[in-house]
Parts: C-alpha cells; sequence; structure tokens
C-alpha cells in the first residue's frame, strides 16, 4: 500500500510521485475506511484494498523490470532494504502506541494482542488470523486492533517472493508478452485457488486473507507493468492518452458499482467480483499513470495529499476505530462517530509522515533515528524557551509509564 515510482539508486533520493496515483491511493483508502466506518453507501468498500494491490504490483513490477532493463540484473537486497526502510518505522510506531493505548483502554485484549503483534512484525497476519479463524466480515466481541494488517502481510509476502520469480521469468522469456502472459497465469491461478478453496455459505475469511488465494489483483498489476510500463504510460500525448482515459473512466465506474453492490459474504465476490475490481483497478491505474483527464482529476490537491498519507491513514484508521469502541461504547450515534474516527485517524497518518515516514524517505533510517535522539534529548533543556519542545521528552516518558503498568498487569 505504499509502494511508489523511484527515480535514482541511492537510498537518499526522494521518489517521485505521480499525482494520478496518489488521488487513486487517496479514493482507495477513503473506500476501505467507509467500509470500516460501517456506512451504507459502502459495503463493498473492503475493494479498496485490491486496489492497493493492483497498484502495488504494477509499481513493484515497473521498477524491478526497469532496473532489470538498464542493468541485467535485480539488486535485490537494495529492494528489500528499501522496502523495510519504508514500511518498517511506521508500523513500528503504530505496534508500539497501539500496544500502549490496548493496556490502559483494553487490559482483557492483552493476551489476544500479544498473538496479533507476533504475526504483525513477521507479517504473518493474514495467515495467523485464516488459521486462528478471525472472521473479517463477521465481528464477534470488540474488533481485534490490529486486524487490518492482513493486507500488508500479503503485500510483504508478494514483496519476498515475486522478484525471484521474476528474475526466473526476465532471464528465460525475452519476450515482453510472454512475460507478461506468464503474470496473467499467476492472477488465473489464484483466482482458480479460490474457486477450490472456497466453501459457498461458509465463512469466506480463508479465501480472503490467503496469500495463495487473493494475489490475483498483485499479479494484475504485475502484468499490467510488464505490458504497459510506467515510461510507457507518461511519454503518451494527450491525445494518445485518450484511449487510457477511457479504459480508467470505465474502470472508475464498475468500481463505483462494485463498492456499492458487493458484501464480504456474496458469493459472487470469489473469485468474480474481486477479479471484476482487480481489472477495473487495472485500468484506473493505467490512466492515472498516463498524461490523460483521469490522472489530471485523481491528481488534485486534496488527494494528492490523502494518497501521500495513504500508508499512515490506512495503518492507523482501524486501531482508532477499534479502541474507539472499546472506550466508548453507544456513547455517540453510530451514524455520527466516524467524524472523531476519521479525524483522529488522520491526524496520526499526517504526524507519522512529518516525523517518521517522510525524514526517513529522505534522510534514511539512521540519520533521522540521531534527529529524533537530540529532539528528545533536547526537548526539557528549551522547554522555558518554548514549552511545546518538551512535548517528546513527556511522550517517551508516558511511553514507559504505560509499558512498566503493563508488564505488572
Amino acid at each position: 500500500m505504499s509502494a511508489y515510482a523511484v527515480k535514482g539508486t541511492t537510498s537518499n533520493q526522494t521518489a517521485t510521485r505521480l499525482p494520478g496515483l496518489d488521488g487513486l491511493r487517496a479514493l482507495a483508502v477513503i473506500a476501505v475506511i467507509a467500509f470500516h466506518e460501517q456506512l451504507s453507501a459502502f459495503p463493498g468498500g473492503f475493494l479498496g484494498v485490491d486496489v492497493f494491490f493492483v497498484l502495488s504490483g504494477y509499481l513493484i513490477t515497473d521498477l524491478l523490470a526497469a532496473q532489470w532493463n538498464r542493468h541485467g540484473h535485480l539488486a535485490l537486497r537494495g529492494f528489500w532494504a528499501r522496502r523495510a526502510r519504508r514500511l518498517l518505522p511506521a508500523l513500528g510506531v503504530l505496534l508500539v502506541a497501539v500496544t500502549a493505548a490496548a493496556a490502559v483502554i483494553e487490559p482483557a485484549q492483552m493476551t489476544a494482542l500479544r498473538d496479533a503483534l507476533l504475526a504483525a512484525v513477521t507479517y504473518s497476519s493474514n495467515w495467523w488470523q485464516a488459521l486462528a479463524h478471525h472472521s473479517y466480515f463477521a465481528t464477534f466481541g470488540p474488533p481485534p486492533p490490529l486486524q487490518h494488517l492482513w493486507s500488508l502481510a500479503i503485500e510483504e509476502q508478494f514483496y519476498l517472493l515475486w522478484p525471484l520469480l521474476l528474475i526466473v521469468i526476465l532471464r528465460t522469456c525475452q519476450s515482453g508478452r510472454i512475460r507478461a502472459a506468464l503474470a496473467w497465469l499467476g492472477a488465473g491461478l489464484s483466482a482458480l485457488a479460490m474457486v477450490l478453496v472456497y466453501v459457498p455459505g461458509a465463512d469466506p475469511s480463508r479465501v480472503y486473507y490467503g496469500t495463495d488465494t487473493h494475489a490475483s489483483a498483485l499479479f494484475i498489476g504485475s502484468a499490467l507493468a510488464l505490458t504497459w510500463p510506467l515510461r510507457r504510460m507518461q511519454a503518451l500525448s494527450r491525445d494518445g492518452a485518450r484511449v487510457p482515459d477511457a479504459i480508467g473512466l470505465a474502470g472508475i465506474a464498475v468500481l463505483a458499482w462494485a463498492m456499492g453492490h458487493f458484501a464480504g459474504t456474496d458469493r459472487m465476490l470469489y473469485p468474480a467480483g474481486l477479479l471484476i475490481a482487480g481489472l477495473a483497478a487495472g485500468g484506473v491505474v493505467v490512466a492515472a499513470a498516463s498524461p490523460g483527464l483521469v490522472s489530471w482529476a485523481l491528481g488534485r490537491s486534496a488527494l494528492r495529499w490523502i494518497g501521500i498519507r495513504s500508508y499512515g491513514i490506512y495503518l492507523w484508521h482501524w486501531p482508532v476505530i477499534a479502541l474507539a469502541d472499546a472506550a466508548f461504547p453507544r456513547q455517540l450515534p453510530a451514524d455520527w462517530m466516524w467524524l472523531p474516527e476519521a479525524a483522529l485517524s488522520v491526524g496520526l497518518a499526517a504526524a507519522s509522515w512529518r516525523w517518521v515516514e517522510e525524514p526517513i524517505i529522505r534522510h534514511g533510517f539512521r540519520a533521522t533515528v540521531r534527529g529524533w535522539s537530540r529532539m528528545v534529548i533536547g526537548s526539557p533543556a528549551g522547554a522555558h524557551r518554548a514549552p511545546a519542545r518538551v512535548v517528546p521528552a513527556v511522550a517517551v516518558v508516558a511511553a514507559v509509564v504505560v509499558a512498566d503498568r503493563k508488564s505488572v498487569v
């Protein structure tokens, strides 16, 4: 959910973000939040995750294929290191904060949360939840605050395994059409696995959580990258972008219909609905990557702002919903709860981007950590000039106190 186009190879170079793709990220995360907030107009808002999957498959495959074309090999160690730098710090902050908040708000969940934490740090949340029979579409009791990390686990597993498979494809197949066909075959095999595993009338969480059964969207994005690489789409003229625009507009219409039509328990979703959503998302991705109308519309500043922070918004929104439900049961009408929850989620994501994600992207992990250390150590000394500067030190002390309380409990 955090893949982006990158130019250059050094760790300190910043990402070249495409406005249209950021806007698509914004719409995807808004749809997911609407689903988790149980807004009646978006019963299929969970399909926003599949939009992220297609986008990740497209950008990651395009990045790797472009590197292969330039150098004749893939620097996998650097690729995986960049993925870790991009994803792990924000996730680590989330896990610490959620653990501390849950210890105070809902200590009865701490035993279950420990297992969820282990699954989160090993990026195996999807399989842990599937094997533990944690239903994604039916909630019994307090919502698990880390349940949403199943999708990040699938993406990380894809980041680990797909480059290895892609090396084999690139070495053995010189034809671009055959390379793309093999990616399309991967999408088809994943859909077939879903057909074989899915049991109509039973809880669908196993096929929804499974990497084997829910990888179609990632492969669709990969196939599109091998067919219409990013450089080719960006080089189109305005007239040349008319066809991608038409496909993208059709994709937006199909996604809007699917998100308003499918429910998580709809048997037509497995795999037909997910394939329809994945193909529609692919059409929007191709259009958003080209200099046409769809890219222009999705590249508006408000959507870009949300899209740039979409990874953090996705990370924070579900713990906010789950812990707010535990802390304030039935205190406000359900129709209004989404307002403060969404505002808090976006605020936390903005803070994560400002002080965690962007500094690490720009300056690297070590330099950023040294900056944090100086800020925390120096904040009490500067408190008499600017009282707000004491906040970092207070936050660290509060975290230590909560952790100590948790260990005693």
